[in-house]
């Protein structure tokens, strides 16, 4: 699908006033939906390019998605044929066809986040192996970093990224507990 057209199914999908519309079309705000999620309701944003951000469904999400990403939400369908892989997305922990907007991450985040996409549901992988993937077996400590920032967690799953030790690690999307959680759910841990 073109560009144009996606910037035509999220300008029609904005509710309200036609300035929301065009606000979305041009990159000003991105639109955001809650969906469900193994770790309850979260907000997936999204703009033409793909899904930009995935946060808890927590008050003061707005105001952190502005603050990280320099632009506003607006309450907004994703285009149809996103709505599905969003679901599925959530529910595998993995991108699949669903576009995603990395233009918030270098270029060495962006390839820390595509090979965290490969990771199989079930299994996890350490932050050294991580970076032994990307050609630089000396950044683990750069992977946590991008672990840390990943805009899309859930879409990409860097729940399964852990500790070289087995250790479950931090989790940027609501804590370590939350991290176990999902390992569980997957079968990744007992």
């Amino acid at each position: 699908m073109t560009l144009e057209r996606e910037l035509e199914r999220l300008t029609v999908a904005a509710p309200g006033s036609v300035s929301g519309g065009v606000a979305l079309g041009t990159g000003l705000s991105d639109g955001f939906s809650v969906f469900e999620s193994p770790l309850g309701s979260v907000v997936v944003a999204f703009n033409p390019l793909g899904v930009s951000a995935v946060d808890l469904f927590t008050d003061g999400f707005e105001d952190r998605f502005a603050e990280r990403f320099r632009r506003q939400l607006l309450e907004a369908r994703p285009p149809r044929d996103w709505e599905r892989l969003i679901l599925q997305a959530l529910a595998e922990g993995t991108p699949g066809s669903l576009p995603v907007d990395f233009r918030s991450v270098t270029a060495f985040q962006r390839q820390v986040l595509e090979e965290t996409a490969a990771i199989p549901r079930g299994e996890t992988r350490s932050y050294g192996w991580l970076a032994g993937r990307t050609g630089r077996p000396g950044a683990a400590r750069a992977v946590g970093q991008t672990m840390a920032r990943n805009p899309v967690p859930l879409v990409i799953p860097c729940h399964r990224v852990v500790l070289s030790n087995g250790r479950i690690g931090h989790y940027g999307l609501g804590g370590a507990e939350r991290k176990r959680r999902l390992l569980r759910v997957e079968g990744a841990i007992s």
